[in-house]
């Protein structure tokens, strides 16, 4: 079956998850925008043409005779150009919030990868843990399997009362489900790992390890650095620029609007004129227009673009705070988890020691099953701490970096 690493999953999840996908496509429509804002300040052309059929030529006698004024077939047809001179600041307004929404549509592409990352490493480490608890199970309740089968032939060599045997069956009995639900949790880890990267195989392996790995940065550094880089915060700041512009270009509609013209048209003469050739002729100037009322509209809509831009304000700041307080909030989690490893460590080598004693004690009689039990079961629940530990470590870290948006390792940069 196929085996696949943690910068393998980044790069598919990042390839197919639909969330990323979608984030591309807003950065596109913001490219869209902007063109459709600069388009507002490039001259237009507009070609026309027109026939008419009259029902009825309209015509006058003079001196007994009839003459049509008009022709029943009508022919025009135009050439116009117009280029904005001046819109009170109100489209450089609008070309600049453009220009923001394209910034913050980026910055919201980067906060959906941040965060499908850090998903992904979670995911890819939820799995590690949960193969590693079956591992440890399965090899606890060998452990007790070979402690029933030493019971079970000592008490046919009469060497061992029938309880020995009994409380070692109770004891298989009573791992067997743990093995069972530690199986499920890696089952269950992996369908939802393959739904979020979108795997193809049904069935898969993880190449990685839970490993521990110092990190010495204080807090400071990772709050300063999710300050500067946490895209959530950067698309804030676009959308806060975006509520500044609205609100100059609002008050852009108080001036007035100023547009060059020019303009070639043609027709073909009427009937009876001297000439048989279309007519045509040109005329260019400028035109203003200056909405000196409107019932005090654009005066309220400038009331709301302001209001929208202190809302803007107020939610950058709460947001700032929030990060703050994620990232203190992870940091503690990975120091925890640090430490829970590092003790781990030692209890993890003492347990095993202890399961050798026990062992070698019961075989030479001097020792209970029980005891070897309980030690078989001490030394159990220290792997599975130090394995749950190692994994906080590095989900904690995963979490960190995504809080202090911080790129990840699949050979670019966020």
């Amino acid at each position: 079956r196929p085996a696949f690493t943690l910068a393998e999953c980044l790069e598919l999840g990042l390839e197919q998850a639909a969330a990323a996908r979608n984030a591309e496509r807003d950065a596109q429509i913001a490219g869209a925008r902007i063109g459709q804002v600069r388009a507002q300040v490039l001259p237009e052309l507009t070609a026309k043409g027109s026939y008419t059929r009259l029902d009825e030529v309209a015509a006058f006698e003079f001196d007994g005779a009839s003459y049509e004024m008009g022709r029943a077939d009508n022919y025009a047809a135009s050439l116009e150009a117009s280029q904005l001179l001046y819109s009170g600041g109100s489209v450089g307004a609008a070309l600049q919030a453009a220009k923001l929404y394209r910034g913050a549509a980026q910055a919201r592409v980067r906060a959906v990868d941040n965060e499908l990352a850090r998903d992904v490493r979670t995911g890819f480490n939820d799995i590690l843990l949960a193969d590693e608890q079956v591992r440890v199970q399965a090899a606890s309740l060998a452990q007790l399997e070979d402690l029933l089968a030493q019971a079970e032939s000592r008490f046919r060599q009469e060497t061992a009362a029938e309880f020995d045997v009994l409380t070692a069956r109770v004891k298989v009995a009573n791992h067997r489900p743990l093995l069972i639900a530690a199986r499920q949790r890696a089952e269950l880890a992996r369908a939802a790992f393959r739904n979020l990267v979108q795997l193809e195989p049904a069935d898969f392996d993880l190449i990685g390890e839970l490993a521990f790995e110092p990190v010495e940065r204080p807090l400071e550094d990772w709050q300063a650095q999710g300050a500067a880089q946490r895209p959530e915060l950067i698309e804030l700041r676009q959308h806060l620029g975006m509520r500044e512009a609205d609100v100059r270009s609002e008050k852009g509609g108080f001036l007035p609007q100023i547009r060059a013209f020019a303009n070639y048209a043609g027709n073909d003469p009427e009937s009876g004129s001297a000439r048989d050739e279309w007519e045509w002729g040109w005329n260019a100037g400028l035109s203003a227009e200056w909405d000196v009322f409107d019932g005090l509209l654009r005066k309220n809509r400038v009331r709301e673009k302001q209001l929208d831009l202190d809302k803007a304000r107020e939610s950058l700041a709460d947001f700032e705070r929030q990060v703050a307080l994620e990232i203190q909030t992870h940091w503690l989690e990975l120091r925890q988890a640090a430490e829970t490893v590092a003790a781990s460590r030692e209890t993890v080598e003492l347990a095993e020691r202890s399961l050798a004693i026990a062992r070698t004690r019961y075989e030479n009689g001097l020792a209970t099953n029980l005891d070897y039990a309980d030690a078989n079961l001490a030394l159990s629940v220290a792997r599975l701490t130090r394995l749950q530990a190692l994994h906080d470590h590095m989900n904690a870290l995963a979490r960190l970096q995504q809080a202090s948006g911080e790129g990840w390792e699949t050979g670019e940069t966020p």
